[in-house]
């Protein structure tokens, strides 16, 4: 499907959906790349593209902002653009304990995108207001892959970090290096190089130079970090059973964020993390604007119909939600965990007529339901918050959140080899088979092992330079998936644009009629090249002009034509021009004869296709003038 903006026609119609992905087309200067800012403006904050539709430096601020947030990736299609850089491969770690050369997974640009317009937050507390003065640290809590793995959930659970260093030793009361080297050294660690020995160093910036109030992000692996919390503690030890010598040191935590799946670190970073289990982040490293607008977020994540925030009855808040259990905050403190399917029953009874929400509230269930094996201490002694639990799915779409979109803008998408680049993406990419729809479709990545399926919440937006491929000859599979958007050219904007008489716009007009004709619509010439001569008055003259043909429209047309001199003197009507007129395209005036040349007999069977650019004629206003011909 395709539609065409004309003359009068606002380029974005507030009334019409979005669609999730489209491609903007035409030939070259029309104009495409320029309005993929309002295009994702239109996704992402159409009341304010509404409100500032005129006034472009205001949209582009926005647009830059919103780009700096991680809302907007950009990535423009070529021959070498592979499935690699677009949805996953494999990139070489140089492992910086053991220094031997690893393979890790790395995300490309789209399953990026997606993750981070996927991501739910699973846990959720009030986050400090001012970030002025605090140190952040990155820490590493487990490897999601190793035998340690369950130490991440470990501390969410319990509210603390654990730092992987220091054995069973007890460091409390160490104020400086020297002392924490006296403790290895008293429990008999002897290490080789206490001045470059990363356990020691790792032990006291835990110990002594983490402060309460500092801010902590948790990593998964090098590039996502899955967790941001506040330290509310001093260094405590906590010896273990389960690892012996390992994660004794301890400093309660309160977790402002976490997220399931983790983020990408662009969500956060400027660089990705390094491998070291901890050490500070430094201005530069991190965002803090990022970071600031992920503990401010109010974004609300929906999961089983409930989301992190969502208050119920007197001051029950939604801490935590997961496949199973959602998670409470109660009114006087600590938390309520209560399964998703004691709640989806007590709907259930509803929905058949056995009970009403009333009976709920009321503690009437077990009169109704005799045989309901439900666990009866636990509804009675919530049924006011069972009640309304039972209520909030009966009504998703009242507090059903917006959700965050993002938007991947695709520059230039034919020019690169889309089934090798989607892959398999290709099907999931449509609206119905999308995370959430009735079709959905998910697959399992050939390098991560994982399964992935794309979300709603992300749109594409492509474009497409016409003169490169015609629409008729892209990728069948890619043409059914997007709708297509045709981005003309438009001389009617140029209209009121002169030069020593000359009208601009027909210029323009006259140039692409005959480039129709001679070639096909696909390659006509934009009417962006001429923009600047409107929109800056100092520049509307001859030497301007001059510039446009002399560095774009002639490169231009001698691509379109390749190199047939001929053809493109006709498009520009230099045939006609009368005496004393220059044209653009001329026979060379020095060159000898074909007869000099080849002799009279073999010159009498060929034609002389030598042409060379007249300079004269970019500076004569007179040559420009004969380009209209009649139309003139």
């Amino acid at each position: 499907m395709s539609t065409r903006v004309t003359e009068g026609q606002q380029q974005w119609d507030a009334e019409r959906p979005v669609a999730l992905n489209r491609i903007l087309f035409g030939p070259p200067g029309t104009g495409k790349t320029f309005a993929t800012v309002e295009a994702a403006l239109e996704v992402l904050t159409p009341d304010f593209l509404a409100a500032n539709r005129e006034n472009r430096a205001v949209l582009k601020m926005r647009f830059d902002e919103l780009v700096a947030e991680g809302r907007v990736r950009f990535v423009t299609f070529h021959q070498s653009f592979s499935y690699e850089d677009f949805v996953e491969g494999l990139r070489a770690i140089t492992d910086e304990d053991s220094g031997q050369i690893r393979y890790e997974v790395a995300d490309g640009v789209f399953k990026s995108l997606c993750e981070a317009a996927a991501v739910k937050i699973t846990q959720q507390a009030e986050a400090p207001i001012d970030l002025g003065g605090r140190r952040i640290w990155k820490m590493s809590l487990g490897n999601t892959l190793g035998s340690d793995a369950s130490i991440y959930e470990e501390c969410i659970t319990g509210g603390y970090v654990l730092l992987g260093y220091g054995n069973a030793i007890d460091f409390s009361g160490c104020r400086s290096r020297e002392e924490v080297y006296q403790r290895f050294s008293r429990a008999g660690h002897t290490l080789a190089n206490p001045n470059t020995d990363y356990a020691l160093t790792s032990v006291t910036v835990f110990v002594t130079r983490m402060k309460v109030g500092d801010l902590l992000v948790v990593s998964d692996g090098n590039l996502k970090f899955r967790a941001i919390g506040e330290i509310t503690g001093d260094y405590a030890f906590k010896p273990r059973k389960d690892f012996v010598e390992d994660y004794s040191q301890s400093r309660s935590v309160k977790w402002l964020r976490t997220y399931e799946p983790s983020l990408p670190y662009g969500e956060l970073m400027n660089n990705q993390f390094s491998q070291m289990t901890l050490y500070e982040l430094r201005p530069g490293v991190i965002d803090m604007r990022k970071l600031q607008a992920l503990l401010n977020t109010q974004q609300r994540d929906v999961q089983n119909g409930f989301f992190v925030g969502q208050r119920f009855g007197q001051g029950y808040i939604v801490q935590r939600v997961s496949a199973d259990v959602v998670e409470f905050e109660k009114p006087r403190g600590g938390r309520l965990p209560l399964p998703i399917s004691l709640v989806r029953q007590l709907l259930q009874y509803t929905q058949t007529g056995q009970i009403s929400v009333e009976d709920i509230r009321q503690g009437r269930v077990f009169e109704k339901v005799a045989e309901a094996e439900l666990e009866k201490y636990i509804v009675n002694g919530y049924q006011s918050l069972f009640a309304a639990l039972v209520e909030q799915l009966q009504k998703p779409s009242e507090t059903a959140p917006a959700k965050d979109a993002r938007v991947l803008i695709i520059d230039e998408i034919n020019r690169g080899n889309v089934s090798r680049i989607f892959g398999e993406l290709i099907t999931l990419i449509e609206d119905s088979k999308r995370a959430g729809a009735a079709e959905a479709l998910s697959v399992v990545l050939p390098y991560s092992k994982e399964r992935f399926s794309v979300p709603d919440n992300v749109y594409l937006i492509g474009t497409m330079n016409t003169a490169d491929r015609s629409l008729a000859g892209l990728d069948i599979a890619l043409r059914r998936r997007f709708t297509f958007q045709e981005m003309p050219s438009r001389p009617e904007l140029l209209d009121g644009v002169r030069v020593e008489g000359v009208n601009i716009g027909q210029l323009l007009r006259v140039m692409n009629q005959r480039i129709e004709v001679l070639l096909d619509r696909d390659h006509c010439l934009g009417h962006a090249y001429f923009m600047e001569m409107r929109d800056q008055p100092a520049k509307c003259n001859l030497a301007q002009l001059a510039f446009i043909f002399r560095q774009k429209i002639l490169p231009l047309l001698q691509e379109y034509f390749f190199e047939d001199w001929e053809r493109i003197s006709w498009v520009l009507n230099d045939q006609n021009a009368q005496a004393g007129v220059q044209p653009f395209v001329r026979a060379p005036a020095q060159e000898k004869s074909l007869a000099a040349l080849f002799g009279s007999e073999v010159a009498g069977k060929l034609r002389d296709l030598r042409w060379e650019l007249n300079e004269a004629a970019f500076e004569s206003i007179a040559s420009y003038r004969n380009i209209l011909g009649a139309a003139g």
